[in-house]
């Protein structure tokens, strides 16, 4: 049994490739996908709904914030694994297959990300080291010894056609055990949006390993809202002391 969540609040269109390539690619498994809509403006569940009836829709009626979206399943899921999944992702026909085939293969390991690319087909280097400050001024200056910051970061130097051991999996398109993600109930509630993601594989590797799996590939079609805006920015600097305050400050 496989499970997945994906938290809908903006970008209606992306939402519904999403949902589409997922049940696509779904159909030959023994598989539930759970929307969660968190009371979106254009009540894109419901939207969705229309074209695919499939999937198992919860309505909210507040913005709980990304994490507490997927909590919302915690009680309703008895698979073997659980995948989080954001409703800007574009799977293909061997991505979950070859996830679970990982994790099975893997006793170990509690949770995993796979290889994530750009539309044009650059990676995104979206299996990372543990969040510091100064990784985080990288992520938006680029330059100077800023540069070297954001690369280490990003575990660049790694293979990234080999499985590595990660320290913090994309919460854009992960998988964890389920009976993990139930016995750390999910998400910490505490944060809204950003760097829910490096806690959960904190949470998890008390439960085992993290691994980056390239044998499975997504198509994330990253917005990059932090780099746009100043609100995100601050939504992501909170969170940011919010791990820090709780895994211990890191320059």
């Amino acid at each position: 049994k496989i499970s997945a969540s994906i938290v809908v609040y903006n970008s209606p269109e992306d939402a519904h490739k999403t949902v589409q390539t997922v049940l696509e690619h779904t159909k030959d498994l023994d598989f539930t996908l759970y929307v969660i809509d968190n009371a979106s403006p254009e009540k894109i569940g419901q939207m969705l709904k229309a074209d695919f009836p499939q999937p198992e829709y919860i309505i909210l009626t507040e913005n709980v914030g990304f994490g507490r979206g997927h909590n919302q399943v915690l009680d309703k899921i008895d698979s073997k694994y659980h995948f989080i999944i954001n409703p800007d992702i574009e799977i293909n026909a061997d991505t979950i297959k070859n996830m679970c085939r990982f994790m099975d293969e893997n006793p170990s390991c509690s949770i995993s990300c796979p290889k994530v690319m750009n539309p044009d087909g650059s990676i995104q280097y979206l299996a990372k080291r543990r969040p510091t400050l100064s990784a985080l001024l990288a992520r938006r200056i680029h330059k100077g010894p800023f540069r070297k910051i954001e690369e280490k970061y990003l575990a660049m130097e790694q293979d990234h056609s080999k499985s590595f051991e990660a320290e913090f999996c994309t919460g854009c398109f992960s998988v964890l055990r389920t009976d993990v993600f139930k016995k750390i109930n999910g998400f910490d509630p505490q944060y809204f949006l950003y760097f829910e993601d490096a806690d959960i594989t904190m949470e998890a590797r008390k439960h085992g390993k993290a691994f980056y799996n390239p044998d499975a590939t997504v198509v994330h079609m990253w917005h990059r809202e932090t780099a746009k805006s100043f609100k995100p920015f601050m939504l992501q600097l909170r969170s940011m002391f919010i791990y820090m305050k709780k895994w211990g400050y890191k320059l």
